[in-house]
């Protein structure tokens, strides 16, 4: 697992960090379409109960909220909280908290999500196995995480001599197997694996912007073909080990 940048090492610097980043580009950036396609993996059905893992601003956990499940979400930024529970009065809580310790009973929730957060936090171990703890011995999670041999990661290298960070201060990046196996390890049986690939979404600086658009248009024609292994990120669906 490569650790770009360094590791941070207490809640409160990486609290700092993320309301920084809240304050800026991260409190623009919503990718509905994303969250979107994770509630259809997981078939989320109307009276459940979902837990959003490191929620952000709150969407995912607005639009299950709108397909009528008792949604929740908890997050570590304050700054992403208040925007969140402004734009959302339909979620049920929205709670700042850390996700390596839920203040759930076990067997609390029906689904559990956590979409691109695992890789920043100080104990991505510690985090699996609450979120394993949480979930009813029946029930499913969804877990997004960045690949560091996606396609575009291999031309870094090629051009660079290294992987580049994300735009995040913490961030880890890993392969399907070593994301695999550190899930497996915490609790969480993978019943299956699949790509979410969309190319660039995130604006750049300005003077690429036109690179990014031609850039994006290319991918959405051709994106389909990149194997599994060579996306840009994965979303594990899972199931607790023992039921």
């Amino acid at each position: 697992m490569k650790d770009l940048q360094k590791v941070p090492t207490s809640l409160t610097q990486l609290q700092h960090s993320y309301d920084q980043l809240y304050q800026g580009w991260m409190g623009e950036h919503k990718n509905t379409g994303q969250a979107a396609y994770i509630l259809n993996l997981l078939q989320v059905q109307p009276g459940v109960r979902l837990l959003d893992v490191a929620c952000g601003l709150g969407y995912l956990a607005a639009m299950a909220a709108d397909r009528s499940v008792e949604a929740v979400g908890i997050d570590i930024s304050h700054v992403a909280l208040q925007k969140a529970a402004k734009e959302y009065p339909q979620v049920g809580m929205f709670l700042l908290g850390d996700a390596q310790r839920l203040p759930w009973s076990p067997h609390t929730f029906d689904y559990v999500v956590n979409l691109g957060s695992l890789e920043h936090f100080i104990d991505p171990a510690a985090a699996v196995q609450e979120m394993t703890r949480v979930l009813k011995p029946e029930g499913k999670a969804a877990l997004l995480l960045p690949n560091s041999h996606h396609v575009r990661a291999i031309y870094n290298v090629y051009k660079y001599g290294e992987l580049l960070p994300d735009l995040q201060e913490f961030e880890r990046f890993a392969t399907r197997v070593e994301w695999e196996q550190l899930l497996t390890a915490n609790g969480l049986r993978v019943c299956s694996v699949h790509k979410y690939d969309t190319g660039m979404s995130r604006v750049y600086k300005e003077r690429y912007k036109v690179f990014w658009y031609l850039y994006n248009i290319f991918f959405r024609l051709f994106g389909r073909w990149i194997p599994l292994n060579l996306t840009y990120t994965f979303i594990f669906i899972c199931e607790p080990e023992e039921k």
